[in-house]
């Protein structure tokens, strides 16, 4: 523990600055008695500073830009031997721990996994174990910092004497013994491993520290429980020796019970899912999650590719795709291996032996096979699927387009007809009954008020009639094009309502354009205007036209009332703005809200429906 007076000076050694600033925090947080915290961010930069100051504790991060792993650590110890050193890491490497730890690492923490309590005491246990560097056993205080940041249970065993010693709570917590802190005899620890697996690890442990050159051991095996069930484990060692001679091993036993139980039910060498894999009527493979290398093939993979099975085993997951997706692939690996997320599943585009593109609706599961990670993929060829609702979708679009022209040819026709009807004949005969009340009135007393409000209304009548007409055809679109058309439209409006009108349309050029889609163009600004008209309340409006090298826009806008664009989206009148938009594969966005105003955007792609042939 610390001296309660004296003031310690922490070096902490990152390259990350989020990290810096996090473990900073945590660092005064522990309210030790921390008199100044300095950073550096690289080896070189710490050695610049170490030989001018002396600080109580190193916190060392293992991955610097000028050196990795356990370099990192021998690199600062070499330079501050005589500075207890705690390695930090973002990687859950139980392996790594061990080694830095042997060679004299005092602690080793996971980013994330610990909070200012743990890293409070490990600091405290750190300063202590390097003031008595003489007791060469490490303390069972030093253990548990360890085991606090993972779920292995910790063990110890000494080669001269064959004794075993559990470090922590956690090997009672995972297997229900009470040993914690206590000497066993190994011959206990083997006992314990299922008959059928005994052997080969025994035989692996003493190969490895029989061998030189690598300290590291691991091995999968049944290890007996204390309820009489067995689990399985993955069992990681890490040798240390003394003048060349094995003397004792650090290691660490995970419980994989639940996850190697889970791929033993999928896991195709098992009788009874060999036929479910081989025979399934969809595709199936199974992929390397590190190498993407196909680890297994069933027989409707091999019919659905085209590749035989023993081809297929020499591909890797990039070959049956195309390189335009390899970057959604790239992210689609890097999430199934995240582990945020065990199974998977979409639609995907996928390429044959010969080159022909597929489309197959994959689900991806994580499973261990054959001692990797890897990922079972289970693919449907939707291929005729999609490609008929594509062609119904395309013949849904089709048909809607035609009955759209059919409706707005049909309104044409009838506006032409009504027009020519009120020219033709109500006009007419209007214009004669005038001439009848004129003769008449040169016969009556002059001033016959009733025969001069007659006639009065008459020409009222006559009037309106024209400019229904003028509104029902469009002779000014033919004649003197688009433009001028919705000049008349807004002139016409400046007469019967004082507003402020501004129509820009500098952009815009109609010669090469077709009489159809002018007319639709004039039609959804006639419908708009006379909206703006009726419901508004608008005192300014504004009419937007222009062209690009791609596409002509219309945009309609006022700061009237607006309306509720869900109410209204139902109303005739904008079902025949969105029909002529969509006829010539528009798009159409509108905003507006109650007391807002609204604005009108549209945009159409140039076609061949558009230029005039």
């Amino acid at each position: 523990m610390p001296e309660s007076n004296a003031l310690m000076r922490i070096l902490v050694v990152e390259d990350n600055p989020a990290d810096q600033v996090v473990l900073e925090g945590l660092l005064w947080k522990t309210r030790l008695p921390i008199h100044q915290i300095t950073r550096a961010s690289s080896n070189a930069e710490a050695d610049a500073w170490l030989k001018k100051e002396k600080p109580s504790l190193i916190l060392l991060d293992l991955s610097l830009p000028d050196s990795v792993g356990i370099d990192s650590f021998k690199h600062i110890n070499r330079v501050a031997p005589a500075i207890p050193i705690i390695v930090l890491t973002g990687l859950s490497d139980m392996d790594t721990a061990l080694e830095t730890m042997a060679a004299g690492a005092q602690d080793y923490l996971v980013k994330g996994e610990f909070d200012e309590k743990l890293l409070s005491k490990s600091i405290q246990y750190s300063i202590e174990r390097k003031r008595n560097l003489e007791n060469m056993r490490v303390s069972n205080e030093r253990y548990n910092i360890v085991v606090q940041a993972t779920s292995d249970a910790v063990w110890e065993m000494n080669l001269d004497n064959q004794s075993v010693l559990w470090v922590g709570d956690n090997f009672k917590k995972t297997f229900g013994y009470d040993l914690v802190d206590v000497y066993v005899d190994a011959a206990d620890w083997v006992n314990k491993i299922h008959p059928e697996d005994r052997e080969r690890v025994q035989t692996s442990i003493t190969d490895a520290y029989s061998k030189t050159g690598s300290p590291y051991w691991k091995e999968e095996y049944r290890f007996l429980k204390a309820d009489g069930s067995y689990a399985y484990v993955l069992d990681r060692g890490y040798i240390l020796y003394e003048n060349d001679r094995p003397i004792r091993m650090i290691g660490a036993m995970q419980d994989i019970t639940e996850r190697k139980e889970s791929a033993e039910k999928i896991l195709l060498s098992e009788k009874r899912y060999r036929s479910l894999f081989y025979y399934n009527p969809m595709a199936i493979f199974i992929w390397d999650l590190q190498t993407q290398q196909i680890l297994e093939v069933n027989d409707m993979a091999v019919k659905e590719y085209g590749y035989s099975r023993e081809e297929f085993l020499q591909l890797t997951l990039w070959d049956l795709r195309s390189p335009e997706h390899y970057a959604k692939l790239k992210q689609f690996i890097e999430h199934i291996a995240s582990a945020l997320e065990m199974d998977s599943g979409g639609t995907w585009e996928h390429m044959t032996k010969t080159g022909e593109r597929i489309f197959m609706n994959v689900y991806s599961h994580r499973l261990q096979y054959n001692g990797k990670d890897a990922v079972m993929a289970i693919a449907q060829n939707v291929t005729a699927k999609l490609l008929l609702e594509k062609k119904l979708e395309e013949e849904r679009l089709i048909k809607q387009k035609e009955i759209a022209e059919a409706v707005i040819n049909t309104q044409e026709t009838e506006r032409h007809d009504i027009s020519r009807e009120l020219h033709d004949n109500v006009n007419q005969q209007l214009t004669v009954a005038m001439m009848y009340i004129a003769s008449a009135e040169k016969k009556q007393v002059p001033g016959s008020e009733q025969l001069r409000q007659s006639a009065d209304y008459i020409l009222h009548a006559i009037e309106e009639i024209r400019r229904l007409s003028k509104g029902l055809v469009t002779p000014l679109i033919k004649d003197f094009g688009l433009v001028k058309a919705i000049e008349s439209v807004l002139e016409d409006v400046q007469a019967v309502k004082e507003m402020k009108i501004e129509f820009l349309f500098d952009t815009f050029f109609e010669d090469d354009i077709h009489y159809d889609f002018k007319l639709s163009l004039f039609r959804i600004v006639q419908e708009q205007v006379n909206n703006v008209l009726k419901h508004a309340q608008a005192s300014t409006l504004k009419v937007e036209l222009g062209r690009n090298q791609n596409s002509i826009y219309l945009s309609i806008y006022d700061n009237g009332v607006g309306f509720d664009a869900s109410v209204q989206k139902k109303g005739i009148g904008l079902y025949n703005i969105t029909s002529r938009v969509e006829l010539f594969n528009g798009t159409i966005s509108i905003h507006t809200a109650p007391t807002a105003g609204c604005a009108m955007h549209m945009s159409f792609p140039i076609t061949q429906a558009i230029m005039r042939h």
